[in-house]
């Protein structure tokens, strides 16, 4: 159980006071600590901090960025919202000491780190429904401020720069297929093949779809360059 002493802190950490600490207690008991299938409040939560997430971010590139295009501010934000920063940012708050997990379940070396994003996601939508729009907006400006500012220009996406590629040489576009999926819900590895035709194919690997497309044509891209 979390204790008082913990919520406190965390709600210190956040730089937030829950008004119902009982939805910051929901965002951080996930699904797999209660093993109840019926239990859906983290996951609803998660899915709620997902879209709030979006939108902020989006909000706050639109009026940091005002001459930037729609491309460009794309590539910030499929960056901001990856589930690699978002378990970093939940590392570096120390999420990882105070949501409650399934026994067999670690937060070592790197693993598991989805469970981390999805809580992130799950805290922001639990600060959305305790509050506003306008003090979620406040929470991830707070949080995110230093990254939103890492880059002087818009982050390359592999995947877009991979497809940049094949059109300036005239080649086929990147076709993302065989995909497959392995392992628990709560802790799932998604594995997609990337080709283009005449240059090569390689697997990638990781917790979502998006992750192991983005794997993938990382080390496609790697193949091209090594050439």
């Amino acid at each position: 159980m979390i204790k008082m002493r913990d919520i406190t802190k965390i709600e210190s950490t956040l730089n937030y006071k829950f008004n119902n600490q009982k939805l910051l207690l929901d965002a951080l008991t996930h699904t797999s600590y209660l093993n109840n299938k019926e239990e859906i409040s983290f996951e609803r939560l998660e899915f709620l901090g997902d879209r709030v997430l979006g939108l902020a971010i989006s909000d706050i590139l639109y009026e940091i960025f005002p001459k930037e295009s729609e491309g460009d501010l794309a590539r910030r934000i499929a960056v901001l919202v990856s589930g690699k920063t978002l378990a970093a940012i939940a590392t570096n708050i120390n999420i990882p000491d105070v949501i409650l997990v399934a026994d067999n379940l670690s937060f070592k070396n790197g693993k598991n780190h989805s469970i981390l994003a999805d809580t992130m996601e799950a805290i922001i939508g639990a600060i959305f429904l305790d509050s506003n729009y306008n003090e979620a907006l406040i929470f991830i400006k707070y949080i995110w401020s230093k990254l939103i500012l890492n880059y002087n220009s818009p982050p390359q996406d592999p995947k877009s720069k991979l497809q940049e590629f094949a059109m300036a040489n005239k080649y086929s576009m990147p076709l993302y297929s065989n995909y497959s999926k392995d392992g628990p819900d709560h802790a799932p590895k998604y594995k997609v093949l990337v080709k283009i035709t005449n240059i090569g194919e390689c697997y990638g690997q990781g917790v979502s779809k998006k992750e192991a497309e983005r794997m993938a044509a990382i080390t496609l891209l790697k193949i091209i360059e090594s050439a």
